[in-house]
């Protein structure tokens, strides 16, 4: 038997993967710092919670707007290629920031636009990135390469977090803004040079509309269960967790008193849990199956959330943030894993892209959240809403048992690997 580590790391053996992990990489570094970098600057133009929140709001309507064509796009200009058009996009967005700042002209409806771009090319982007991964490692070593790219990304974007708040501290919004440019541009070089690299395709391409392509991808989730159990669940996430945790500079600013520092270790601790969370799933997953994981990281995560709303002590609370992450390692990873090894290659694309509409869905969460923090402040906001997507994901489980035993072949095939 191959040793985890070994195992883990055998997709970089192809060399088109490592050049699509580094561009991850970047990627990764560059959302890691705009969220802390956005949210501390926005609160401190507009001294609201709700403009705050507004941030996530505009990142999600465009998501909701664009999600569910994000696969049929993939497959009809190229995955590669999609990835060269959104993050150019993404790169244009940051220039056209750093620009406004310097001129002195930056105004928080700036950053929401800013916010709605980087959502939309997003949602189009990740689907066609993760699509990518069976095309150029093969099925076999989907789940491996998932596991591998989440560990990368938790000390990537913990690094890239404590790295924003840092340079909030010294050089001020203009620093952070100037090395998202430039890695950004950097991000966006590399995808040309994939993007010429001979890789044989093993996903078939839709022939039909781009409406009827989202209509089977519909379709396709509701008659699978294990499919269907982590889109319904990924909906209640995006709606009520992930709304919450936009809270993240308001807690640091006026519960935890600790500043942009404060606000940087916070996302950094829970970039770290993620990653010391996937060391768990790693060795786990060898004798439980993914869905168990699943379910597990996804309790975990709404349960630590809802302590860390009423903790109120620093040291507490970065220690609850840091179980959040070990949670999302299961609830993120093994949702993809999920997704990657129970769709067929030709419905791959089409049903990461509707799944792709349960961030969408949490438009509605953000401005409630965001409204809520306004009149009853953000700890309750928080803390309610953590504790009904713990209560509404564990009657989901129940609901749809398949979730339970997804994967569980699968677990044993890769012990016996």
């Amino acid at each position: 038997m191959i040793r985890p580590t070994s195992t883990v790391l055998a997709p970089l053996r192809n060399h088109h993967y490592r050049r699509l992990m580094l561009s991850n990489m970047l990627w990764w570094q560059i959302l890691a710092m705009w969220t802390v970098v956005a949210g501390a600057l926005v609160l401190d133009i507009t001294n609201s919670a709700l403009a705050v929140t507004l941030l996530s709001f505009w990142r999600r309507a465009a998501q909701l707007g664009v999600a569910g064509f994000a696969g049929p796009i993939g497959d009809r200009v190229g995955r590669r290629h999609t990835l060269i058009l959104t993050q150019g996009t993404i790169l244009a967005a940051l220039v056209a920031v750093l620009a406004l700042y310097l001129a002195g002209g930056l105004a928080a409806w700036h950053m929401g636009v800013a916010a709605f771009l980087i959502g939309a090319a997003w949602s189009i982007d990740l689907p066609a990135r993760n699509a990518l991964v069976p095309d150029l490692v093969g099925r076999d070593l989907t789940i491996d390469a998932m596991l591998l790219e989440s560990f990368i990304q938790g000390i990537v974007a913990s690094a890239s977090a404590f790295f924003a708040g840092w340079l909030l501290d010294t050089l001020g919004p203009q620093g952070c803004f100037s090395v998202l440019v430039v890695v950004s541009a950097v991000n966006v070089a590399l995808l040309v040079v994939l993007s010429r690299q001979e890789i044989r395709r093993t996903t078939a391409v839709a022939g039909q509309s781009i409406w009827r392509d989202l209509g089977a991808g519909i379709s396709y989730i509701r008659g699978h269960q294990p499919i269907l159990a982590v889109t319904l669940v990924s909906a209640v996430l995006n709606t009520w967790i992930f709304p919450s945790m936009s809270l993240l500079p308001v807690f640091a600013r006026d519960v935890l008193l600790s500043g942009a520092l404060g606000l940087g270790l916070l996302s950094a601790g829970y970039n770290a849990g993620t990653f010391v969370g996937l060391l768990i799933a790693n060795r786990l997953r060898r004798t439980l199956p993914i869905g168990w994981l699943f379910m597990a990281g996804t309790m975990v995560e709404c349960v630590a959330l809802t302590a860390f709303a009423f903790s109120g002590v620093y040291a507490l609370s970065w220690v609850l943030i840091f179980m959040a992450g070990l949670g999302q390692a299961g609830f993120h990873t093994m949702r993809n894993a999920v997704l990657l090894t129970e769709t067929s290659n030709e419905m791959r694309g089409r049903a990461l892209s509707t799944v792709g509409l349960t961030q969408g869905v949490g438009l509605i969460g953000e401005m409630q959240t965001g409204l809520l923090a306004e009149r009853i402040g953000a700890p309750i906001t928080a803390g309610v809403q953590s504790g009904g997507a713990a209560i509404l994901s564990a009657l989901i489980f129940l609901w749809l048992p398949a979730i339970w035993r997804s994967g569980r072949r699968k677990a044993v095939s890769l012990e016996e690997r």
